[in-house]
């Protein structure tokens, strides 16, 4: 009966898991469909070139909002029932510091002034919008949290087209991406607040919250910086090691396939998360839902690496046109990376409910340190933007596999160590 029982809980939490995944699946989705309508119109409204300066505005912007919330968002999953508040205000509070910050210090890079608002703009709304993102998900709000996803994506392809008309820069491509993410936290925000009601700012609350999670903090933080830095390098190292152009042909390749993917990839982590580190409570252990996530994401990845193979230069093609063809040889290169990298990153929470998030900081530095390695091959032997990522797409892709094993022994021996008062 024990095991009969077990069975069928296992059975319920796997439906659930799967109801979770496909509500995020439905908003990704969504956003997916939107940026196929958008995109056509935005290749025939602005330049390869226009789109390297719009590439290296949003890789820029990413860093610190990586870090605008100040990870916090990670703290939510295992935070107490009466401390989930405070840690949303920490989180919003440290969102708006940060972006304040980067206006401040861009200031000093752009001689307009339009763009270092936007800049801090955008780092305050993705900090802002990771925190009520994460409350939400505690509360289990998956369809809000999803439905965000293509409210950004909608509301940044609407304005970038309509300023498209009046005239094609790549301020206009910035606004837009700003004007998408508002969009996101002004929805969060009535989501978030007028319906949930947190509990209003406490600075007792909120200072019992920093105190608690100050390790994990001060451990992720710099986590974030090395992450969001790998995540962006290519961006930075192409316009370094070729011109805008180059830059622009790889933003929109990986805009049209790998950020969808990856920002998919990032909802289905978050939904693991929640779902490991209760299993880790009630359990002791979290292998079952790391079995079951890698496998649904190996899935997923495998199925976007042969569609990136089958279809990327038909597609990009047809709809975006000829100019942009070497956006499509880049994708292509660049697809088993995004696929190994997408599943493996799936279970990356695995290190926050295990208490190693050292490994993360280790495995995005010696990321970077590849990519180094690939710069020089490229400088040495002169080598074209394809060859160049051929060699980092496979450098990337062995590190990926290498640590998602480390991922997946760290979860059975946890499991194994779980099990050993049993037999006592």
């Amino acid at each position: 009966m024990q095991a009969d029982h077990s069975t069928a809980s296992s059975g319920v939490a796997r439906r659930q898991y799967l109801r979770h995944f496909l509500i995020i699946l439905s908003g990704n989705g969504a956003a997916q469909v939107l940026n196929l309508l958008g995109y056509p119109l935005l290749a025939r409204l602005y330049s390869p070139h226009e789109f390297g300066a719009f590439g290296l505005f949003v890789a820029a912007s990413a860093v610190p909002g990586a870090l605008a919330s100040a990870r916090l968002e990670y703290a939510m999953p295992t935070a107490p029932e009466d401390g989930a508040p405070g840690v949303l205000w920490l989180g919003l509070g440290s969102s708006a510091a940060i972006g304040l910050v980067s206006f401040l210090i861009s200031s000093l890079i752009w001689p307009s002034p339009i763009e270092p608002i936007l800049f801090g703009l955008c780092v305050f709304l993705t900090g802002g919008c990771a925190s009520y993102s994460a409350f939400l998900m505690r509360h289990e709000r998956y369809r809000a949290a999803s439905t965000g996803v293509a409210v950004r994506t909608a509301a940044a392809i609407l304005v970038q087209a309509a300023l498209g008309f009046v005239g094609g820069s790549a301020i206009n491509l910035m606004t837009g991406y700003t004007c998408g993410l508002a969009a996101q936290a002004v929805m969060f925000t009535i989501l978030a607040v007028v319906r949930l009601r947190p509990s209003r700012p406490r600075f007792s609350t909120m200072k019992a919250m920093l105190i608690r999670y100050r390790q994990q903090v001060s451990i992720d933080v710099p986590n974030a910086l090395i992450a969001s830095l790998f995540f962006n390098i290519l961006t930075f190292v192409l316009a370094a090691l070729y011109d805008q152009r180059t830059v622009g042909y790889y933003a929109m390749g990986y805009r049209l396939a790998g950020v969808p993917f990856t920002v998919f990839i990032d909802a289905l982590a978050q939904v693991f998360f929640q779902k490991a580190a209760r299993a880790k409570e009630a359990k002791g252990h979290l292998w079952d839902e790391l079995k079951f996530g890698l496998f649904t994401a190996g899935l997923i990845s495998f199925g976007v690496l042969i569609a990136i193979w089958l279809f990327a230069r038909p597609a990009i093609d047809l709809v975006l046109g000829p100019r942009w063809r070497p956006a499509a040889d880049m994708l292509m290169v660049l697809a088993p990376m995004i696929a190994i990298r997408g599943a493996v990153l799936s279970i990356s929470p695995t290190v926050f409910v295990l208490k190693r998030t050292a490994w993360l900081f280790t495995y995005s530095l010696v990321a970077i340190l590849l990519t180094l390695v690939a710069v020089a091959a490229a400088l040495l032997a002169r080598l074209g933007p394809i060859p160049f990522l051929a060699i980092a797409s496979a450098l990337w892709s062995v590190e990926a596999a290498i640590f998602g094993a480390a991922l997946v022994y760290a979860a059975r021996k946890d499991r194994l160590v779980a099990a050993l008062p049993a037999h006592h």
